[in-house]
């Protein structure tokens, strides 16, 4: 391989990490991903959980064995895919921050009276669908949920 090759080859592994290490967030919360079919959903969230309710609108409710997160609800499309999953954070025990979601410093804020969101877009790419990450509380250091959401064309947040 030429001294050229291989350069380009590490700008295009060296770029590729910096879009994903830019939000540092993934699709997936607790293993249960954006676009997993729902077999593959209720295969993983049984085996973190107990199913408390189902909607008719395509969402359920779970309760996860998590020191942390006490639910997860997941939505799914019209295909019955995971559109998305929202994290509910345990009242009692250990406190999640928000930079365990991702990076501060690449987060969107809003703070509005003793609530806070913060917001991570990560768009588009090859072989990836754009989705947003959005986390909320009412403490300025740790979280009450967070939530992952695939957003359609022109449709984030």
């Amino acid at each position: 391989m030429t001294q050229i090759k291989r350069t380009f080859i590490l700008c295009l592994l060296l770029l590729s990490g910096a879009v994903v290490a830019q939000a540092g967030v993934r699709p997936e919360i607790m293993g249960v991903a954006l676009e997993m079919s729902h077999e593959a959903a209720l295969a993983r969230l049984k085996s973190i959980g107990q199913l408390e309710r189902e909607d008719r609108k395509r969402q359920e409710v779970w309760a996860v064995k998590d020191p942390r997160i006490s639910h997860l609800l997941v939505g799914y499309d019209a295909e019955y895919r995971v559109r998305y999953v929202t994290a509910i954070a345990r009242s009692t025990g250990p406190r999640m921050r928000y930079q365990e979601v991702a990076d501060l410093k690449s987060a969107r804020r809003l703070n509005s009276q003793g609530n806070y969101r913060l917001t991570w877009e990560v768009p588009e790419r090859r072989g990836q669908f754009a989705f947003v990450v959005i986390a909320h509380g009412r403490d300025p250091n740790f979280l009450d949920s967070y939530s992952i959401k695939k957003v359609g064309e022109g449709e984030i947040d």
